[in-house]
């Protein structure tokens, strides 16, 4: 049986009553030594619980290879370190965990597969879960609530009616842990969008949303969707994530403290997204794409309760105070900020070549993705051999006619219909400035006569062909060298 059940609308926490009060902090954000800070910093500012992704991609990138549980993914340990401080946990392990994460934490070597439809009932992608679960729940299930273990509430996927509609997928999700030996409480989580919650929630399983602002609002959409049920905001969104070229996204506390209370006050549970964000070590970052590629930056700092250096920052103390109004809260203190080194220069006298740690080439005639040429993470040079330019000017077309190899527009003409009247009305104006007998200037090339000029009325351009270096008296290298050449109207 799960310690924790639903009621017509809340929790029970073994029999008695529990309202969740988490906060996200992702395991992997966090380097190791400091999970017992963060969690007993969480643990003062008022939470019972705390959330976390689990990346599928980190935790198995090779197919055929072992779970890694280990350093900085050493997810039973980090579960123990939260019991030890008295919380709670809520585990969302995808398989699609988005965060903000490479790959919204789908491994590569499954993404590389063209043919393989993601996020769907496809057997080549629930298969592959299924060996995922195979390897995760086995570690997983002595830290259960049953077991006498932190977690109380496990995840189905991540906001799916935003992707889709699948709804056998999210069934064949749940069977899959229930058959592995979770008992724990099931639940979705999707944006407060009728839509998204028609689409991205099962039957059976409690259904929460995920929301930053219009509380009211948000929750009636989540009472219409599901009448009875405890109310759940998945994702309080009190910040959020930066881009490369972007500013910095910062929420004011006191606005995102309001709507905490009214959140509260409406009697819903509670996820602050985030409590404490940390820091995208390495290549983990990932990247959005819409109209535009705009990646993450290294910092998931998120404007959070925490700041990414672990200091508590305006809203922590503004959400520790919101929270005393509906639970007890510990007693003492609120946490000092740590230590920190002054600035200092740092002299760069080491340096190595980059190129000789290429791998070995592939070509290609078309750039291919990291995931196609099997690299997981880093860098991948991509350079490009331009051919050399084209000697002669590519062929123009003309309308109504073919292309003629070696033809090129100078400018655009009309016809010469009047060209009589033009000559002779040029004349007449040389003869009258005196300058009738005066040489016309050359610039290395023949200039077109006056009655090449154009006349007025609407025609269609005319094309001029360049004339062979030969014609010139000038060797074809030559004429080359000098960029020179006559032009004549193209008939």
């Amino acid at each position: 049986m799960p310690a924790l059940t639903t009621t017509s609308d809340g929790f029970l926490l073994h029999g008695e009553p529990f309202r969740i009060i988490s906060g996200a902090l992702h395991y992997f954000r966090v380097h190791p030594g400091l999970w017992s800070d963060r969690l007993r910093k969480a643990r003062l500012m008022g939470l019972n619980t705390v959330e976390t992704y689990i990346p599928w991609n980190h935790h198995q990138p090779d197919p055929e290879g072992p779970l890694l549980l280990d350093g900085f993914l050493d997810l039973p340990r980090f579960l123990r370190v939260a019991q030890d401080e008295g919380l709670r946990v809520l585990l969302r392990p995808g398989p699609f965990i988005c965060a903000e994460w490479d790959g919204g934490g789908l491994p590569d070597w499954l993404t590389s597969d063209p043919d393989i439809r993601l996020r769907t009932s496809d057997p080549r992608f629930t298969g592959a879960v299924d060996r995922y679960l195979d390897l995760l729940l086995p570690a997983l299930r002595p830290h259960l609530a049953a077991a006498g273990g932190p977690v109380i509430a496990v995840q189905v996927e991540n906001e799916y009616g935003a992707y889709g509609d699948d709804s056998a997928y999210l069934k064949h999700l749940a069977d899959a842990f229930r058959s592995r030996g979770v008992e724990e409480l099931l639940f979705t989580c999707d944006q407060a969008d009728p839509g998204h919650l028609a689409a991205g929630t099962l039957p059976g399983v409690l259904a929460a949303t995920t929301f930053g602002s219009r509380v009211e609002q948000s929750l009636a959409r989540l009472r219409e969707h599901r009448p009875e049920g405890p109310l759940f905001c998945a994702e309080f969104w009190i910040g959020w994530f930066d881009h490369w070229g972007g500013p910095h996204h910062v929420r004011d506390a006191a606005d995102a403290a309001a709507d905490l209370d009214r959140l509260l006050s409406a009697g819903a549970s509670v996820n602050i997204y985030m409590f404490h964000g940390g820091t995208n070590f390495g290549f983990t970052n990932g990247a959005n794409h819409k109209h535009a590629y705009t990646p993450t930056i290294t910092s998931y700092d998120y404007d959070a309760a925490l700041t990414e250096s672990g200091d508590p920052g305006p809203k922590y103390r503004a959400f520790r105070e919101v929270i005393a109004r509906h639970c007890a809260v510990p007693d003492g203190p609120l946490p000092a900020a740590g230590p920190k080194l002054p600035p200092t220069d740092v002299e760069l006298s080491d340096r190595a070549a980059l190129m000789p740690l290429a791998g070995p080439p592939v070509s290609a005639d078309v750039p291919l993705t990291m995931d196609a040429l099997g690299q997981r993470t880093g860098y991948a040079l991509l350079p490009h051999h331009a051919p050399r330019r084209r000697r002669r000017p590519a062929a123009l077309r003309r309308w109504g006619r073919r292309p003629r190899p070696g033809l090129r527009r100078r400018r655009p003409r009309r016809c010469a219909g009047a060209r009589t009247a033009r000559r002779d009305a040029a004349r007449a104006r040389a003869a009258s400035r005196g300058d009738a007998g005066r040489p016309r200037r050359e610039h290395g090339r023949r200039q077109l006569r006056a009655s090449h000029r154009c006349a007025q009325g609407p025609a269609r351009p005319r094309l001029l062909q360049r004339h062979r270096p030969a014609r010139l008296g000038l060797p074809p290298a030559a004429a080359r060298r000098s960029g020179r050449g006559a032009v004549r109207p193209g008939r």
